[in-house]
Parts: C-alpha cells; structure tokens; sequence
C-alpha cells in the first residue's frame, strides 16, 4: 500500500469511530464524588466547632457543683487542644480538595490517600472523645448518688457489675457508630474514587 492508498484510507475513516481513551473521562468523573466530599466538609466543619464550644457549657446545664470544674474543665481544655489539631487538619484537607483540577492521574491518586488518612484522622479523633465522654457520664452519675444520699462505696455488687457491663457496651456503642458514620460521610466517595483508579489502572 503506497501513501496516496494510506492517505485515502485515513480521509474515508469516519471521526465518530476515534477513540477517546477513557482515562480522561474517568478524571472527569472523579470530579463528582469530590465535589460531594466537598460539600460535606463544608457543612460539618462549622457544626464540629459549635459543638466543641457547647460542651464548654455542660457543667452549667447539667447543674455540676463548682467544686467539679476542675475536674471537668482539664478534661475539656485537652479535648480542644486535641479537636484545634484535628479541625486543623481537616481545614487543611478541604482546601487541598478545592485545587484539584481533576487533569491528571497522580492528582487524583494524591486526593485519594489524603481522604483516606482523613478519614482514619476523622475515626480517631472520634475516639479521642470517649475519655471526655467517660468523664461527664461519671461526674453526673456520681451527682445523682449523692443527691439520693448514696455513694460509690455503698452500691451493691450486682450494680456495680451492671455499670461495668454498660460503660463496655456503651464504648462498643460509640466505637461502631463512629466508625459506620465516618463511612456512610466519606466511605461511598472513597470507594468511587478506588474504582474510579482502578479501572484507569486496567
């Protein structure tokens, strides 16, 4: 086949049958369940924040004497050092997000493993709480047993065996449910944006 044959072959080829390699519509896709990583971000950060100023204010709504605010208070005063580093880096993550332009792979993969250590940063940060929340739960149980004219050293065996029982199931609690919330917000874009690699891998 000599060039003039090559050259007709080419002209005569119709354009609707050039292929588009797929990865470029597969970057665009990843634009999707980011912006939806996005949109969450955006409306939990300000909500993370009300929240760690209200438990600022729970001495005063669950009526705990003045001589608990110590106590209470080097509880909190760690809890927002812990939350300031946290919302830091969720702050951080966010705007990291907000430059993705979605035009190449190795951004996109980079987004990736930064949602993933964001969300394992999400978990753990929700289980650093559980120490605070032990704390405010002992406080107020301790109040209502001295408000009946009891004390810890007077409860039963058998009750303080229930009480052993509910703190592990309470703590089983709020392990699982942080860690199903941490994946019903961020899990399903996560998992978008792994098939999304993994089919331009293929």
């Amino acid at each position: 086949m000599n060039f003039d044959q090559l050259k007709e072959q080419w002209n005569n080829e119709d354009g609707d049958n050039v292929h588009i390699p797929n990865t470029i519509e597969q970057l665009k896709k990843s634009k999707h369940p980011i912006e939806k990583i996005q949109k969450s971000m955006k409306a939990e950060f300000p909500m993370q924040i009300i929240a760690v100023i209200l438990i600022g204010f729970f001495p005063q709504q669950l009526g705990f004497p003045t001589s608990q605010y110590v106590i209470y208070y080097t509880s909190y005063a760690m809890l927002v050092v812990i939350s300031s580093y946290y919302l830091f880096g969720f702050y951080k993550f966010y705007k990291q997000t907000e430059l993705y332009s979605g035009n190449t792979k190795n951004s996109l993969w980079k987004i990736y493993h930064e949602l993933k250590l964001n969300m394992e940063r999400y978990q753990s940060f929700g289980f650093l709480l559980l120490p605070h929340v032990m704390i405010t739960v002992g406080l107020e149980f301790y109040n209502l047993l001295e408000k009946k004219g009891e004390s810890l050293g007077h409860i039963s065996n058998s009750f303080q065996q229930g009480l052993i029982i509910s703190v592990l199931l309470g703590t089983v609690a709020m392990v699982g449910s942080i860690v199903l919330w941490t994946k019903y917000i961020y899990g399903r874009n996560a998992k978008h944006l792994e098939n999304i690699l993994n089919e331009m891998d293929e």
